[in-house]
């Protein structure tokens, strides 16, 4: 009763931010919740319990991946899956160390609540026996409380498998925080290299009070050991030694063979934790546990962790709700009934997008506010249907890869500085094409060519793209949808063909597309579309008098009345 009483009070603290007059229990309390931003109560949780997890002859030991430090995708979704295929059970983390390492502590969470539904929930966290963590110099660091909580847990008997990774310099040796915390046990990643195996890791340097299990050419530690309290510690040069190649069985049964044993060998201070093995996962998107600050903004909700750097967290209060402002200008959409919830992530770039359920999930795992803002950018473009609901059309799809690199070209242009054509799409010529009028295969590369001429390449129908941005100015793009929602109004869930997507596009702009889609290399079933009905009225299309020249660079220009026929066009393709 007295524990209970203790998670109950956590939980109030922990999310001081919320007035809890009463848990969320039905299906409609928790949507109320979820879409009014809010993180459910333990309460809730303790009604939607997770699945076990499928574990291979279990060893009972609970294993944490920290991500809060570094994150990446083998991290968030290959490694935990081997590892239970050992018999080890594990749950990721992007929150700081801290906020998990005491059994109890409320935990960010998704919980199945009903299917397609898993809104984010505080979760009491399990006792760990080991936690496997990884750094990298000017990522987010190892915090102060981090540090003491580690301190505590490895005491206790907890174990602790760290990972280096390769500096530089002596300066970024020193200030970089895991060796702060390496400090502590008599252990430091030097500056320079060592070589095993042929292939170069971090210098590593360890005291007398470790045993050094791997060691390099040079006669440096690649992997060390040592007790520490009642627990264990691990170090080891570099992640490198347990990244497996998922493709590679060998590779696969080697690598997660090395940190299986390792895992239960830093185990071996405390008890395996044993009991069901209820816990978050992943499933596609950033769990199992997600970061324990947040912040909310004009219709996002960022979740952070504590130790996340200064300049990130300025770069997502400022910049993300000017974004979200520049991209609905740019491409007007219904504004949904939800906040978007945000994960800032620490990585070397990359995110993900979560569409196929709710509440919808985006992430940026990056340290540079470039990187992020250009993220950012691409998955609240993932969110973004244009004016209203079409059938799907085959340049990507209508909310795919893309329409959200398209957008995130534009962001990256207007706060990243980066000029030229939209994604570089000037790279599908061949090396030297001066722009004269020759046959596609003089024009562009056979690769790009290859896949555009009967299906679908990202370069080709980004360049496409870019020359309607030339001649029309952007307001081309939203046009297009709302000509394709109101054609295809009474059969929403076609997937048009190449021929009727590129109809919709001619109507959009006033001219006939079907002569410099093949001038690409496009091919189609015809190369004219003279004449059109739309909305009651015919429509004549003279032949749209673009070249498959160079293309101009990213349009930044406001759009115009997209409901409203485009009638001020750029002068006739000369090269721009």
């Amino acid at each position: 009763m007295k524990k209970r009483i203790l998670l109950s009070l956590a939980a109030l603290f922990f999310c001081s931010t919320t007035i809890i007059k009463a848990a969320a229990g039905t299906p409609e309390e928790i949507e109320s919740w979820w879409k009014a931003g809010k993180t459910l109560p333990l309460e809730t949780t303790a009604k939607y319990p997770f699945k076990e997890l499928r574990i291979t002859n279990d060893t009972g030991v609970n294993v944490l991946i920290d991500m809060a430090h570094k994150c990446d995708f083998f991290t968030l979704w290959n490694l935990g899956r081997q590892l239970n295929s050992r018999g080890i059970r594990t749950v990721g983390s992007h929150a700081t160390l801290d906020s998990v390492l005491t059994p109890g502590s409320p935990c960010r969470v998704r919980i199945p609540v009903a299917s397609g539904v898993y809104p984010f929930a505080w979760w009491p966290a399990a006792k760990f026996n080991v936690v496997l963590t990884e750094g990298a110099a000017h990522y987010p660091g190892y915090i102060a409380e981090e540090r003491r909580a580690l301190k505590k847990f490895i005491s206790g008997g907890g174990g602790l498998i760290v990972s280096g990774s390769r500096i530089t310099d002596s300066k970024t040796a020193d200030e970089w925080s895991l060796n702060t915390m390496l400090a502590e046990y008599d252990a430091a990643v030097l500056a320079g290299t060592e070589v095993y195996e042929g292939r170069r890791w971090a210098r590593l340097k360890v005291s007398a009070d470790w045993e050094i299990v791997l060691k390099g050419k040079n006669g440096n530690p690649v992997y060390a050991q040592r007790k520490y309290g009642n627990g264990r510690i691990a170090l080891i040069a570099s992640s490198g030694l347990y990244r497996f190649d998922r493709k590679d069985k060998e590779d696969t049964r080697k690598k997660t063979g090395f940190l299986a044993d390792v895992v239960k060998w830093a185990a071996a201070g405390s008890p395996p934790v044993g009991g069901e093995a209820r816990f978050p996962t992943a499933r596609s998107s950033g769990g199992g546990i997600y970061p324990e600050s947040e912040k909310r903004l004009d219709g996002i909700v960022c979740f952070y962790s504590k130790n996340q750097t200064p300049e990130l967290l300025e770069t997502m209060s400022t910049d993300f709700p000017a974004i979200t402002q520049d991209l609905y200008a740019w491409l007007p959409s219904p504004k949904p009934d939800q906040p978007m919830y945000l994960i800032l992530c620490s990585g070397s770039g990359g995110g993900w997008a979560v569409n196929a359920y709710l509440p919808k999930e985006a992430s940026t795992i990056s340290t540079s506010p470039n990187g992020i803002r250009s993220i950012f950018g691409h998955e609240q473009a993932h969110t973004m249907s244009g004016p209203c609901r079409a059938a799907n059309h085959p340049f990507g799809g209508n909310q795919g890869e893309e329409h959200a690199g398209w957008f995130q070209g534009k962001i990256n242009a207007k706060y990243n500085g980066d000029t030229g054509p939209n994604r570089r799409c000037n790279q599908v010529f061949i090396k030297g094409y001066d722009g004269s009028r020759k046959t596609p295969e003089q024009i562009f590369k056979k690769a790009n060519l290859e896949k555009w001429r009967t299906g679908h390449d990202r370069l080709m129908i980004w360049y496409t793209w870019q020359k309607l941005d030339d001649r029309y100015g952007p307001t081309w793009y939203p046009r297009w949808r709302w000509v394709q929602a109101n054609r295809w109004k009474n059969d929403p869930d076609r997937k048009l063909t190449w021929e009727e997507a590129i109809e919709d596009m001619s109507i959009a702009v006033g001219e006939d597309l079907f002569g410099f889609f093949a001038k690409t290399g496009k091919k189609l079933s015809r190369q004219r579309f003279e004449k059109a009905t739309f909305m009651g009225k015919t429509m004549i299309l003279p032949v749209a008098p673009i070249e498959p020249t160079p293309p101009g660079n990213v349009c930044l220009d406001p759009i115009t009345d997209y409901t409203k026929p485009i009638t001020t066009k750029r002068p006739a393709d000369a090269g721009y």
